[in-house]
Parts: structure tokens; C-alpha cells; sequence
């Protein structure tokens, strides 16, 4: 551990792939934190672009830069973890900002619950033009342990993990399970650990087309869910601690699913997967997923 002055240090983790157009602007908020002593480490997932050129125009101490073969960002950014040397591990995605005070306020948690294993703060959601779209404050009391088995509130840019957690439980790297892979680590974090956090805004999340969630692939979408439930469900320590919520977890999962299959015109699956999940937990029907769900077959 660092002495109390320069304690904690945080190692920022950027997997990227071609990203050369935006991640100028996201290191960039990086280096303008308040709070100075962190590094810097972009690992690049096999980018075809002029990702490394941007990356040495820098040319700034704090930066390191690891380039990669194409392994998806759940390897990047455990190659990530393995490459830091900080207390504490952020992973900060390549397409949106970290406001001035992220660290700053990171550094408050640290310190007033005695070195953490897991902590977040929350984050808004700006368009293309900078105008916020939605601020994600955390409702007063909120248990983000009891709640998360629920959907996956947490931006993968508000998670600080203590680095000898992060090594120790590392993002799955099953390529089938990307974009969800996120969430799977944090279901079986909070398992295990306390989430602490604040309800001070530090990052923000861009909004636009190119985006990876946004990119619907019907075949991918419905084996990443299945993979979804398939590991959280068979996670012991998940299964102990949310035994009673199981089913209702599965059954969100279908109507996740069931939403997106409707939002990319697969009316037939979306219905599949619709009745399937109330089947599994009738009470998901007062899901705000349904509305949606119904409208989606309706327009479309």
C-alpha cells in the first residue's frame, strides 16, 4: 500500500478497438482529473484503425499502451487488471468522459469505508450534441447487493474495484457472453462483497450510433442471454445469497430479450421469448419491459 499522501492510486483501464475518432476525447477527461495520481492503461483489442498513432501523440507519462490480438473487451480488460499497479482498478470504456471529479470522489469512498472491495458512482447520459439526456442518481438507501439480481444498474464506468479483487475475480472471457459480461462480474462481486457508493454524478456516458449495445445480431443476442443465465444461475455463492430471486432474474432475462428481438423486427422470438419469461415469474408481467415489449409488436 501507498503512504497515506499518495494513497490510493488508481490505474485506469481503457480496452478500445478502433476508436481512434473518440478516444482522444475520453483519455483527454482522464488526464484533467483533480485527483492526479493514477495511470493510464489502454489496451488495444487488435484495432485495424490508426488507434496506436492517436495513442503516441500523447505522449504523456501517465499513458501505457498494450496492443493486443482481437480477444473481445472482457480479455482486454482483464489484461488490463494484470498489467496494473494500482489499489485500485477502473475500467473506463473508450467512447465516453470521466468528469473532474471522478477520482476526487473515489478517493472520499477509500477512505471513509476503510479500503473497500467494490465501489460506484453514478453517471449521466450526454448525446453526440453534449445535450444530457438522463442523469442516473441512486435513490436514498438503495442496496445495490440486493439490487442488481434485478437488471444491471451499474455503469462499467463507475465500478472501482480494490485490484486484488479484480484479480481475483476477473470479467469472464467467453466471447459469447460480450456485452453482458459486465454484468455477470458484478452479479457475482456483489455475492461476495459490499458495494459502497456515492450519489455524486462523475462520469458521462456518450450516446450514439456506433455504440456496441446498439448493434442487435440476433443469433449472438440470444446465446449471450442464454450464457447469462447459465453461469450467474450456476454460481454457487449467487445462488445462496439470491436463491428466493432466481426465477425472477431468469425471467427479466427473457424480457430483455424478448425487448430487443421486438426492437430488431424478430417478432416471432420476441414472442417466444415474451411468454417464456412469464411463465417463469408471473409477476413479471408489471415488468416496464412489457410496454415495450407489446408496443415494439405492435409498430412493427
Amino acid at each position: 500500500m501507498s503512504d497515506d499522501k499518495n494513497y490510493p492510486f488508481f490505474s485506469v483501464v481503457i480496452p478500445t478497438y478502433n476508436r481512434a475518432s473518440l478516444i482522444i476525447d475520453s483519455i483527454k477527461t482522464v488526464i484533467a482529473q483533480e485527483y492526479q495520481n493514477f495511470e493510464i492503461i489502454v489496451v488495444d483489442d487488435g484495432s485495424t484503425d490508426n488507434t496506436e498513432e492517436v495513442i503516441k501523440t500523447f505522449n504523456h507519462p501517465k499513458i501505457t499502451y498494450h496492443k493486443k490480438k482481437n480477444e473481445e473487451r472482457a480479455v482486454a480488460r482483464n489484461t488490463g487488471t494484470q498489467l496494473a499497479k494500482g489499489d485500485y482498478v477502473i475500467f473506463f470504456d473508450s467512447d465516453d468522459y470521466l468528469l473532474p471529479n471522478h477520482l476526487s470522489e473515489a478517493v472520499k469512498l477509500v477512505k471513509k469505508h476503510n479500503n473497500p472491495e467494490m465501489m460506484y458512482l453514478p453517471y449521466n447520459i450526454m448525446d453526440v450534441d453534449k445535450n444530457i439526456l438522463k442523469e442516473h442518481y441512486i435513490p436514498a438507501g438503495t442496496d445495490f447487493n440486493k439490487k442488481l439480481i434485478n437488471g444491471n444498474y451499474l455503469s462499467c464506468n463507475g465500478v472501482l474495484l480494490r485490484r486484488d479483487v479484480a484479480l481475483q475475480h476477473p470479467f469472464n472471457p467467453t466471447r459469447d457472453l460480450s456485452a453482458s459480461e459486465d454484468y455477470d462480474l458484478w452479479l457475482r462481486l456483489a455475492a461476495r462483497y459490499k458495494i459502497y457508493y456515492s450519489n455524486v454524478i462523475t462520469s458521462t456516458l456518450l450516446n450514439h450510433d456506433a455504440r456496441s449495445v446498439f448493434v442487435i445480431k440476433k443469433e449472438p443476442l440470444i446465446k449471450r442471454i442464454h450464457l447469462l443465465i447459465q453461469t450467474c444461475t450456476s454460481d454457487t455463492l449467487i445462488k445462496k445469497i439470491y436463491k428466493n430471486k432466481l426465477d425472477t432474474f431468469v425471467a427479466k432475462c427473457y424480457l430483455y430479450l424478448s425487448l430487443h428481438l421486438a426492437m430488431s423486427k424478430h417478432k416471432k422470438e420476441a414472442i417466444h421469448y415474451f411468454i417464456k419469461g412469464i411463465k417463469k415469474h408471473p409477476t413479471t408481467i408489471f415488468d416496464i419491459r412489457v410496454y415495450g415489449i407489446i408496443k415494439c409488436l405492435l409498430i412493427y
